[in-house]
């Protein structure tokens, strides 16, 4: 162990020596497969794929969108000042989405919001 980071890493191992760690770890693992489901289902939705493509993932803590017709940084700070939508640019076409902290019946209407803010963009 590391003295620079010693102390969380005792927070860390104590924390995986607690009795309930595996039942914790699991319900925090089926949540974001919840959720990855959900997206999944939402996304399957035609009328966002002249918007963008999702690009494959799985219960992990984010997504990402290819977008098809607008830069993704300017969709972002859009969603940020109209909607209060923060997500991440990634380049000139992909937007990360943590779906880590958005409650499952809440999803379709992230991915709502983000279709309007492509169609605001779109009509500028």
């Amino acid at each position: 162990i590391s003295n620079a980071s010693h102390l969380s890493q005792e927070i860390i191992l104590n924390a995986m020596k607690d009795p309930e760690y595996e039942q914790q770890k699991r319900e925090k693992y089926e949540i974001l497969m919840e959720r990855a489901k959900e997206i999944k289902k939402v996304l399957s939705d035609p009328k966002y794929s002249g918007a963008w493509e999702a690009y494959p993932f799985n219960s992990g803590y984010f997504m990402c969108l290819k977008l098809k017709t607008v830069e993704a940084e300017a969709l972002r700070v859009h969603l940020l000042d109209k909607y209060g939508v923060g997500l991440i640019s990634i380049g000139k076409s992909d937007l990360r989405v943590a779906f880590s902290c958005i409650e499952k019946q809440d999803i379709r209407e992230l991915f709502d919001t983000i279709y309007q803010g492509v169609k605001d963009l779109e009509g500028k």
